[in-house]
């Protein structure tokens, strides 16, 4: 049996529920690395009955050029009609930010296998599941603190925009908004000690939304004026 990387790759993040793409899923909607931790791990499943893949893993950044400071085993592996693996993720430096979280994407692509009857115009497709890596230094390894980070964002007016601001060390990941009433399609990540703009044309009123907690599930609604 033959694998390609000859394929056109589909991204995709899952955030409500467990990523799982052709009988295969991963075991978490994002992994909270602490710093007191030797070594992560995300399990992989393949619950299709006739199809084996060759799974690639491996963490990468938003930003061009950054280094990333962990590193996955196994890189690659095969992976069999019903069987399960556990990805192994580990910190090779410690040069990272201790008085707030960092962000990394960890990557799981599945290949499958090259089809036996292959025609001039077939398309093999594999799929890229992404989804966040958080490092979470030890001295901010409190998941009720991360949680009720939202509870202290603050909001102001700025030109066309709603300016949320971030004084925690924790990323507040945002979603079910509603600015006076009014649900916005899309959900926001304000990072730490930082601000972010959302598109937004009243100049005052109040903002509802909710956060994505450490297991990938929604917190109790917050509210705040502006």
């Amino acid at each position: 049996m033959k694998f390609s990387y000859r394929t056109i790759i589909a991204s995709t993040l899952l955030i409500a529920s467990i990523p799982s793409y052709a009988g295969l899923t991963v075991g978490a909607t994002r992994v909270i690395f602490s710093g007191d931790m030797k070594e992560a791990s995300l399990s992989v499943k393949n619950s299709d009955n006739s199809s084996v893949y060759l799974i690639r893993s491996w963490v990468s950044s938003d930003i061009d050029g950054a280094k990333v400071p962990f590193l996955t085993t196994p890189p690659l592996f095969r992976l069999e009609e019903g069987q399960s693996n556990n990805i192994r993720i580990n910190q090779t430096t410690s040069n990272l930010p201790q008085d707030r979280e960092s962000v990394y994407w960890l990557n799981t692509l599945a290949i499958p296998p090259e089809s036996e009857k292959k025609t001039t115009n077939s398309l093999q497709f594999s799929l890229n599941t992404r989804i966040k890596l958080f490092y979470r230094p030890e001295a901010l390894n409190d998941p009720r603190k991360a949680e009720n980070a939202s509870s202290e964002l603050t909001f102001t007016h700025s030109g066309d925009s709603l300016q949320a601001n971030n004084p925690t060390p924790y990323f507040v990941n945002m979603s079910q908004i509603k600015i006076n009433g009014n649900t916005l399609r899309e959900g926001y990540m304000v990072a730490p000690k930082s601000s972010l703009k959302i598109k937004n044309s009243a100049t005052s009123g109040s903002i509802n939304w909710k956060a994505i907690n450490d297991y990938g599930g929604l917190t109790k609604e917050f509210s705040a004026k502006f």
